[in-house]
């Protein structure tokens, strides 16, 4: 088994799109779906080919149910940057909120903000000696 792509719910598509494709650099690759009132966003990283689908559900569309916007549905995303400072501060100036870190050691630099949807996203990148 290999994992193909993670889906993630949004409360606020237009919000949700802008974060992931303004700040952490995705892109969109198709939209599409399979009942009325829900909408389905490809996106990928074009750094790694790792995917990443955004669902978002209409109040009448039959999957739809009420977001806890706490976050844990999801545990968390991470991202490989190259300059953790540089990509940590630019999320944090655009208001993402910080829940955790920043982290340094020897090897690696982390931290994590969370998205329009509460959802913890990690950004790492490794310290070379």
């Amino acid at each position: 088994m290999g994992l193909i792509y993670t889906s993630i719910r949004a409360i606020d598509l237009k919000k949700t799109l802008s974060f992931y494709t303004k700040l952490m650099g995705m892109k969109i690759t198709g939209t599409r779906s399979f009942w009325p009132g829900e909408k389905i966003v490809s996106l990928v990283s074009p750094d790694t080919g790792v995917r990443m689908n955004v669902m978002h559900y209409a109040k009448h569309c039959k999957l739809y149910s009420p977001y806890k916007k706490d976050g844990v549905e999801l545990d968390h995303l991470m991202f490989e940057v190259k300059d953790f400072k540089k990509s940590f501060g630019k999320l944090v100036k655009s208001g993402a909120p910080v829940v955790m870190g920043p982290f340094e050691s020897k090897t690696r630099s982390m931290g994590f903000v969370k998205d329009p949807n509460g959802i913890w996203v990690g950004i790492s990148s490794s310290n070379k000696s």
